[in-house]
């Protein structure tokens, strides 16, 4: 009997490695459009979206983080977070006190899936963050 479940979970294993998995066009996990190194330093605003309003149902109950360009000024980058589980205790209050914190970030930017038409200099991403740090 330990013999057939060993052959049989092999035989899964093996079935799973060869399939040839496709990516999603969008969200979390499909393919990175760009990164953001750590190098560029950015500072940006983490806060957490709730539905305040009825008719607003674009991305509520995540962590968006917002950055403006500098030299722009209306060159603004809405980002909403993939992996919550890397952010720490004092970001993950903000679902309940409603504050936003500056933090320092990089990762890398994915396609959204609901667009949303807005200024010209405003654009709508996912982020998988691999650093974080509140300033």
């Amino acid at each position: 009997m330990k013999k057939l479940l060993f052959l049989f979970a092999t035989a899964l294993t093996l079935s799973n490695c060869s399939k040839d998995e496709k990516k999603a066009d969008c969200g979390c996990d499909s393919e990175i459009r760009r990164t953001i190194p750590e190098s560029m330093n950015l500072i940006g605003q983490i806060s957490y979206k709730k539905q305040l309003d009825p008719n607003d149902n674009y991305y509520n109950d995540k962590f968006w983080i917002g950055y403006s360009e500098p030299n722009c000024i209306n060159c603004s980058h809405k980002m909403i977070v993939c992996n919550e589980e890397i952010l720490n205790e004092q970001i993950l209050n903000l679902k309940t006190n409603g504050q936003t914190l500056n933090v320092k970030f990089s990762g890398y930017l994915k396609e959204i899936c609901k667009k949303k038409i807005d200024a010209a200099d405003v654009t709508y991403e996912n982020i998988v963050i691999t650093k974080i740090e509140v300033q």
